[in-house]
């Protein structure tokens, strides 16, 4: 078991810390619209700020993560075209969607609604984190944002789950230690506690919603995930310690 710790620990070591030449080429530019769509029953502001990877082209590898995060950002599913064509479908679809039935049009006004998504990009050494934010309103009490973390290795393509990292075995003790830091965080000392706060302590787990820094992984829950909307998003941070103690 010992070996088997040192093997992790030196793989994400390697991950984190070898030369980030590969990543070197990467060059991100920002494809923009700013749109009304609408009709009789409807009118949605569409914001878009995608990060798109400007040389793509130059490798499979570019190619395969720019499609992948194509599909995250404008929600569509395995599409085969180019970021400013995603984009377009995108319009098509959510006005689909929005778009009410003869019988249910409403007798005045129009239903207004918003779509707000931007993305980033960051390089360590041989990984590539790439989150989207989101907010949505579309009717309804309040809107929704969501913030999603994507991590590819550079060399591959491959998007990482936390099982991955991390082997499926350990994630009974991650779970532990991500529970145990949010009683820490608020100032919980057992489950009951943590629901009082607005948890919902059976669906905490380890999530594939995170990020990888130099000195920690970044876990991210969205509203509603583990808790109510009341309690926002949630954070927990292991350090590189708490992965090797692990």
């Amino acid at each position: 078991m010992k070996k088997t710790c040192i093997i992790l620990t030196a793989l994400i070591a390697l991950m984190l810390t070898a030369c980030h030449r590969r990543g070197a080429a990467l060059r991100f530019e920002t494809l923009t619209l700013d749109t009304l769509i609408g009709d009789a029953t409807y009118e949605c502001r569409v914001e878009y700020r995608f990060a798109t990877i400007a040389n793509a082209a130059k490798s499979e590898v570019l190619r395969t993560i720019e499609r992948r995060n194509a599909d995250y950002f404008f929600e569509l599913e395995a599409f085969d075209g180019t970021a400013s064509e995603a984009m377009t479908e995108s319009l098509r679809q959510l006005d689909e969607e929005l778009r009410l039935p003869e019988a249910a049009k409403p007798s005045v006004g129009r239903m207004q609604c918003e779509v707000s998504v931007e993305s980033e990009g960051a390089v360590t050494d041989t990984l590539l984190n790439y989150t989207i934010y989101r907010f949505n309103y579309l009717g309804g009490a309040h809107g929704m944002y969501t913030t999603a973390y994507h991590t590819y290795s550079l060399t591959t393509g491959y998007e990482y789950s936390a099982a991955d990292l991390f082997g499926e075995e350990r994630m009974e003790a991650l779970t532990a230690l991500i529970r145990k830091k949010l009683y820490e965080k608020y100032e919980a000392t057992n489950d009951d506690e943590l629901f009082a706060c607005g948890f919902f302590p059976e669906y905490i787990a380890v999530t594939n919603n995170f990020k990888i820094t130099r000195e920690s992984v970044v876990f991210l829950y969205n509203p509603y995930e583990i808790a109510c909307y009341a309690v926002g998003d949630i954070e927990v941070a292991v350090s590189r310690e708490e992965l090797d103690a692990l």
